[in-house]
C-alpha cells in the first residue's frame, strides 16, 4: 500500500516527576504499563499498519518481550534520541517505505482513543497535516520577567496541543533536512512542519486525553481508562 500509515510512538522520557524509579512508558497504570495502553488502541486502528516504539536504550529488551506477550503486530523498538524530536526522527527513518504518512503519538498520554485517532488521520489525509488539540478554555496572559501582566490574548485562537498529530512524511523529512539539527527546540512536530511552511489541521482533541507527568495524574487517567471501560461495555451491550 502506497498510502500506509506508520505510527512512532517516543517513549524514551525519564518520567522523573513521578519518582516511580523506572522509566515513564513502564510505570503501571491501572495494572499495565502506560505504553501498553497506547500501543491496544493503535492496533485496534485498521489504517495503521506499522508501530516504531522509540524507547529509552535500557528498555527495549522489556518492550520486546512484552510484544510477545501481548502479541503486538508489525511493532518494532528503536533506541531513542536525547530529545523527543530525535526519538520521532529515529521512529520515522525505522518506518519502511511504503509509509507515506506517520501518526506521533506521545506514550505519556495513556488515554487515547479510536475516535481521535481516526479523526485526525482523516483530517491529515485531507489537508497534509493534522494536529490533535483542545480550544483554550481560559483566559491567556503575557507576563513579564518581574510577573506583571503584559498582554491579554485571544482565547478564541489559541488552542492547547495534544497528540496525536499525523503528517505526510516527506512533509516531514523535508522540514527536518531543513533544520540544521535544531529539531529540539521546537516544541512538538506541529511546530516544526509550521516553521517549515506546511499547513497544520487542528482537530478537536479530547480533555481525557491528557499528559501523564505527575501522580497526580496518574489518578486523573487512571479513572479515565475506568470510564472508558464502562463506556466500551455499555456500548457493547447495546449492540448486543
Amino acid at each position: 500500500m502506497k498510502n500506509g500509515v506508520g505510527a512512532v510512538v517516543p517513549a524514551a522520557g525519564l518520567g522523573q516527576r513521578l519518582g516511580a524509579g523506572q522509566h515513564k512508558a513502564l510505570i503501571p497504570l491501572d495494572g499495565r504499563p502506560l505504553i501498553a495502553h497506547v500501543l491496544d488502541v493503535l492496533q485496534r486502528v485498521p489504517a495503521i499498519r506499522w508501530v516504531v516504539v522509540a524507547a529509552h536504550p535500557n528498555d527495549g529488551a522489556r518492550l520486546r518481550e512484552m510484544g510477545r506477550r501481548q502479541q503486538w503486530r508489525n511493532v518494532t523498538i528503536v533506541e531513542g534520541g536525547a530529545s523527543r524530536a530525535e526519538s520521532v526522527a529515529r521512529g520515522i527513518s525505522a518506518l519502511p517505505p511504503e509509509a507515506r504518512w506517520v501518526l506521533v503519538h506521545d506514550a505519556a498520554r495513556p488515554c487515547l482513543s479510536r475516535r481521535l485517532v481516526e479523526a485526525t488521520l482523516r483530517a491529515a489525509r485531507r489537508y497534509g497535516a493534522a494536529a490533535a488539540g483542545l480550544p483554550a478554555g481560559l483566559t491567556v496572559k503575557t507576563v513579564d520577567a518581574h510577573g506583571f501582566a503584559r498582554l491579554t490574548l485571544d482565547r478564541d485562537s489559541l488552542w492547547l496541543m495534544q497528540t496525536p498529530q499525523v503528517f505526510r512524511r516527506d512533509w516531514m523529512e523535508g522540514a527536518l533536512s531543513r533544520v540544521n539539527g535544531r529539531a529540539a527546540e521546537f516544541p512538538d512536530d506541529a511546530a516544526l512542519l509550521e516553521w517549515a511552511g506546511f499547513p497544520v489541521r487542528m482537530v478537536p482533541g479530547d480533555p481525557g486525553n491528557l499528559k501523564v507527568t505527575t501522580q497526580a495524574d496518574m489518578m486523573l487517567a487512571a479513572a479515565v481508562l475506568r470510564s472508558q471501560r464502562s463506556q466500551d461495555h455499555a456500548r457493547g451491550n447495546r449492540v448486543r
